[in-house]
């Protein structure tokens, strides 16, 4: 097991010091990849610790020291990403925490504050990491039950810093593995772990929100799987698309059985058949759009959202 005086640069002493209750290494948090110092770097790193101390002084073990801090998220899947567009890129804001341990999760919300969810993986648990990525970087990693997830929207530096960690640790933690195998959830209340598919904690019973009911609300209210997961701007916007669409839809399909006349469509020739494909493709697109938010809603509760 990495110790937390594990060496990581030759032009650096091991600088150990408390933040918060925080174990920490300065001469890896606040340096680049170079091992250089950087006060902006030191700046957004304090922040973070100061906003997170309460989980992290619960979650870090004994010896257990905080190697650099990093903003990222879970890199949401194609549908998401093309349809969505930049707010796909706002889907799961999380802090990555390397540890000389474990790699930490803790996912937030817009306003930056933490939204109670907490993952980690023990680097022995991690088959292969890589980071790619030009403008910003990407982290790959295998874990060794064979799931795999990507980490993107990372800082360019931030990036070159974490391959640098993950060269250094993971060689240094081969077979010390957990029970999961890979990047695992607790409990925000008892840290006990969480088991995927039960969203209720096995041990103080705190209830998080759940699949069936995130379905439901996005089936049957306009933006109910966004307003369900906590995106409330996004509800409202993607209410308004819904509505619109749904309305629409009915109008021109009463136009297409010639219950009202509408005013002709430019450059569409009025007609039951150009009626009937524009009610068409305006019922898709609304069913598209609750598909997305079903799926949204989806991968966020399977992160563990607490109900209350």
């Amino acid at each position: 097991m990495p110790t937390a005086q594990i060496p990581l640069y030759s032009n650096q002493a091991v600088r150990l010091s408390t933040r918060s209750g925080i174990l920490l290494r300065e001469d890896s948090a606040f340096t680049n990849s170079r091992g250089v110092e950087e006060r902006s770097l030191r700046k957004r790193s304090e922040k973070v610790l100061d906003t997170l101390q309460e989980p992290l002084r619960r979650m870090l073990e004994p010896e257990e020291a905080v190697l650099y801090i990093a903003r990222g998220q879970i890199m949401p899947g194609k549908p998401e990403r093309y349809m969505l567009g930049v707010q796909s890129h706002y889907l799961a804001p999380a802090v990555l925490i390397l540890t000389n341990r474990r790699l930490l999760h803790l996912s937030l919300q817009l306003n930056g504050r933490w939204n109670r969810n907490m993952r980690s993986a023990r680097w022995g648990d991690v088959k292969r990491g890589d980071v790619t990525g030009f403008l910003y970087g990407k982290l790959h990693i295998e874990y060794r039950c064979g799931s795999k997830e990507i980490y993107w929207r990372i800082r360019k530096d931030a990036a070159k810093k974490i391959q640098l960690l993950l060269d250094v640790l993971l060689p240094a933690s081969r077979g010390e593995t957990s029970e999961a195998l890979a990047m695992a959830s607790f409990c925000p209340a008892c840290l006990a772990a969480l088991t995927p598919g039960v969203y209720e904690c096995h041990r103080c019973r705190l209830k998080f929100k759940n699949e069936k009911t995130a379905l439901l609300h996005a089936l049957l209210i306009p933006g109910g799987g966004y307003f369900y997961t906590g995106f409330g701007l996004w509800g409202v916007a993607h209410a308004l698309i819904d509505v619109s669409a749904l309305l629409s839809a009915i109008f021109w399909a009463l136009a297409a059985m010639g219950r009202v006349q509408p005013q002709p469509l430019p450059g569409v020739p009025p007609g039951k058949f150009a009626y009937s494909l524009v009610a068409g493709i305006l019922a898709t697109a609304l069913a598209l759009d609750i598909w997305l938010a079903i799926r949204v809603a989806r991968n966020a509760i399977r992160n563990f959202i607490p109900d209350s």
